[in-house]
């Protein structure tokens, strides 16, 4: 999920959200909500264990999102709604960086009173380490943008080989510095991400440093036990006055792992006890057989927040697997998106889409090569012809996706709409916290993928380049899904990354976009829109505008 630099993605459209109740906002509001009271234990119920802790490895929406409270970057999203919630600040360091003439260097320097949970200074070297030992190839599934941006990145193998480190990041008293293969003038959103946050060596426990990360945060890890509960506290260190980002209202944050989605709905509407300070985490939404309910109670809807989370979610296809563009186009033609869509619940769960592009960024135009914008049960009339003239077509196909009651339905539904031309779907339900560790395995990936992104910044290029820049296939942690190693999309995606206009390079981004789906790399299937529902005593609910759960950074609890 990447980003952009200075001023100029001030223009940039986030992820534009409607909130239902006024107590919650309203679209695009940029004031915070209910103002909520220092104090109080805030519970948060998620379906599963995360898959990381490690900063270094994240790269799943929430896990970076609850990383703010023990692992602040350089920069960070303001704490505002809408387009405003796109922008950053100051975070761990005093400004959003400078750069010189060509965006090819970038410096920051730290800001002072920055504190471990020990009570020691955080230093220039500590970001230094971070950002080195996140090339380690053992600390698998987080982004590649350290890899792909630094001068040397593809051929450093991480401090634990290398210990001096990587040249091209250099610290020069509480400055660090970056110098980057190419200009790169949306470096300064690029470093929200947890690659680039700090690490002390002296507490680097390697792998499983995933299990309990030691903290320069709001908070620190408490307890934690794998699969069932994870608790921070305040660390003592932390000066509030200095943070730009986050209101860090309650005392404590109480995960609690291991309920199937309806059931933490269910907690939240019926709102006893301590449910009535909790939300759900995880993107764990209000489910389709609880929609009529929940909308159709005043009182549960002044607890609800919804609206376009700026997600798309999409069926990769494997072309290594399916190397012939007519199958392609066969899978692409028979896929009944409203029997998909009515799996979560209809329209009030999402958009049918038609590009990997969401219409909250700058880079969305309409894309419609097959004609099925106004299609969504296909066409199998096309599909018949593609697959006739197909030279090889496999009629037995695998589908990895991360397994839920709802995703359960949705597997059925692409089963069910791929048998009209013969094609027999065979689901391949992987759990929830195995997934992106599973399915980014490249060589074991099988012929089709069901995966979601959200952009890392408002911008093409935090789409195109992850999903389908072929330089970026790995073994493991693998996020280009379709493995699409096309050489002109490649240069395509190449050229606009040298774009150091942003208005220019969006059009670029809108064009490779169009070049993915006339390959048929992916089949478009929903813009999400997500539904949340908050206990009666929680304050400051409002979606993160970037990581589309409700935002740790404004939330309390009342008593």
């Amino acid at each position: 999920m990447p980003t952009r630099p200075n001023r100029r993605r001030l223009l940039a459209l986030g992820v534009i959200v409607a909130l239902l109740a006024s107590a919650c906002g309203t679209p695009g509001d940029q004031s915070a909500p209910t103002a909520g009271k220092r104090g109080g234990t805030l519970n948060l119920l998620a379906q599963s264990e995360f898959e990381h802790l490690d900063p270094a490895r994240n790269y799943v929406a929430s896990q970076q999102h609850l990383a703010l409270l023990y692992a602040p970057t350089l920069t960070s999203y303001v704490n505002r709604t809408g387009v405003a919630g796109n922008v950053i600040a100051p975070d761990a360091a005093t400004t959003t960086g400078t750069h010189n003439a060509d965006a090819s260097v970038w410096s920051f320097t730290i800001r002072k009173n920055l504190k471990w949970q020990d009570g020691k200074p955080v230093t220039c070297e500590d970001f230094r380490y971070g950002v080195n030992r996140s090339f380690a190839p053992t600390l698998t599934d987080g982004p590649s943008y350290q890899k792909v941006f630094l001068k040397g990145g593809d051929s450093y193998k991480g401090i634990y080989e290398q210990k001096a480190g990587i040249p091209s990041v250099t610290c020069t008293g509480d400055t660090i510095t970056y110098q980057l293969k190419q200009p790169v003038a949306d470096f300064n959103y690029t470093v929200t991400m947890g690659i680039f946050a700090a690490v002390r060596a002296d507490m680097d426990t390697k792998t499983k440093y995933d299990e309990k990360p030691f903290s320069y945060g709001p908070y620190m890890i408490k307890s934690h036990v794998i699969g069932q509960s994870l608790v921070l506290v305040r660390n003592p260190y932390w000066d509030q006055s200095q943070d730009q980002i986050r209101k860090n209202l309650p005392d404590t944050f109480n995960i609690q792992f291991g309920q199937d989605a309806t059931v933490i709905n269910d907690r939240l509407i019926n709102d006893r006890g301590p449910d009535q300070q909790a939300i759900t985490f995880g993107n764990t939404q209000v489910q389709a057989q609880q929609a009529e309910q929940v909308f159709g109670s005043p009182q549960l809807r002044k607890r609800t927040v919804s609206g376009l989370s700026g997600f798309v979610w999409y069926l990769a296809i494997n072309t290594k697997k399916v190397p012939d563009l007519k199958c392609r186009q066969a899978y692409q033609y028979v896929m009944n998106k409203r029997t998909y869509l009515l799996a979560f619940g209809g329209p009030r769960f999402g958009d049918y889409a038609t590009t990997i592009v969401a219409p909250t960024l700058t880079a969305y135009r309409k894309i419609d090569p097959y004609g099925l914008a106004s299609k969504p049960e296909g066409d199998v009339a096309k599909a018949q012809q593609a697959l006739a003239a197909a030279a090889t077509c496999p009629r037995t196909v695998k589908l990895d996706y991360s397994q839920t009651p709802t995703t359960d339905r949705m597997a059925a539904a692409i089963r069910e709409a791929f048998g009209r031309i013969g094609v027999t779907v065979v689901p391949n339900p992987i759990p929830r916290k195995q997934f992106y560790a599973t399915a980014g395995r490249s060589e074991e990936e099988h012929e089709l993928v069901y995966a979601g992104w959200g952009a890392d910044w408002s911008s093409g290029a935090a789409v195109l380049g992850p999903l389908f820049d072929g330089k970026q296939i790995a073994k493991t942690g693998n996020q280009n899904y379709a493995q699409l190693n096309d050489p002109a999309i490649n240069e395509a995606i190449y050229a606009a990354q040298r774009e150091t206009n942003f208005d220019k390079a969006q059009p670029m981004w809108a064009a490779i976009d169009e070049k993915v789906q006339q390959a048929s790399a992916i089949i478009p299937l929903r813009y999400e829109k997500a539904v949340y529902i908050v206990g009666s005593k929680v304050t400051g609910a409002q979606m993160h505008a970037v990581y589309s759960d409700i935002s740790l950074l404004n939330v309390g609890v009342q008593p």
